[in-house]
């Protein structure tokens, strides 16, 4: 774990932050509403993969609502670009929170090793998108056990990301705190 974390440190530049974080936001802004609206027009179904969250019965019912067509758009969503996603967001929070730590002279802290927490996020947010994926195929069966590990591997994904939030505010407010000493 040490080698991979020490390997985002020597790579994490601003200009890599930079460019990592606008193919999330290019992803988050652009590419992914674009294909929610194909399956969702009037973005107003819902997503499994935003919810903190569901039922069964409320997964089943969002894949229903989506129709056929939607259903297989968001098949191929899930099964594709919703992979190429979680990956980006990880390396772009890793990158940031490996350069933030880095500002601040964290990466030579015991505990330093936390920059690739954003890790555990990916591993859920697959295993959320595998859940959701087992559950459209089966489809019109509803599979309780598929739709019950997407929704707590999804939940979990969450738990990553608020920790993963948390890193990225503590670098920020710790390099603040340090500019404003070096004044």
């Amino acid at each position: 774990m040490k080698k991979l974390s020490n390997f985002f440190y020597t790579r994490a530049s601003g200009y890599l932050v930079l460019g990592f974080l606008a193919l999330q936001f290019t992803f988050s802004g652009a590419i992914l509403p674009y294909f929610q609206k194909q399956f969702d027009p009037e973005l107003n179904r819902g997503l499994m993969d935003l919810s903190f969250g569901f039922t069964p019965d409320k997964g089943y019912s969002i894949i229903e609502s989506y129709g056929e067509k939607g259903r297989e758009i968001y098949l191929f969503v899930e099964s594709f670009v919703d992979v190429i996603y979680p990956i980006i967001y990880t390396l772009s929070f890793i990158m940031l929170v490996s350069f933030l730590f880095k500002k601040n002279q964290w990466q030579m802290q015991r505990f330093s090793v936390i920059n690739v927490i954003p890790i555990g996020g990916l591993i859920f947010d697959l295993c959320e998108n595998y859940g959701i994926v087992q559950m459209l195929r089966a489809f019109p069966e509803k599979v309780e056990f598929w739709a019950t590990f997407a929704s707590n591997s999804g939940l979990i994904k969450w738990i990553f990301a608020g920790i993963t939030v948390l890193m990225v505010l503590c670098g920020l407010v710790g390099w603040a705190i340090k500019a404003l000493k070096n004044r």
